[in-house]
């Protein structure tokens, strides 16, 4: 048997964080805390996933995958 597919609905919203110069933005799924992305200006994309572990990524939208494959691969 194999597993069907989940609708799942994932929120990115900014941060209080936020300031000039460096942006934050969380993933949620529902309630649950997929992970945090933060970028200060001119630096490469920091991605936290919502164990704590830190990993870089080129872009935001690179940091997104990154949060959302292993959102799939050790949440579902």
């Amino acid at each position: 048997m194999t597993k069907g597919n989940k609708k799942i609905e994932v929120e990115i919203k900014e941060t209080t964080n936020n300031k000039e110069g460096f942006v934050e933005l969380s993933l949620s799924a529902g309630e649950r805390l997929i992970g945090l992305i933060q970028q200060e200006e001119g630096k490469s994309v920091t991605v936290i996933t919502n164990a704590g572990v830190e990993s870089k990524a080129r872009t935001i939208d690179d940091g997104i995958n990154q949060l959302l494959m292993d959102y799939n691969l050790h949440q579902l």
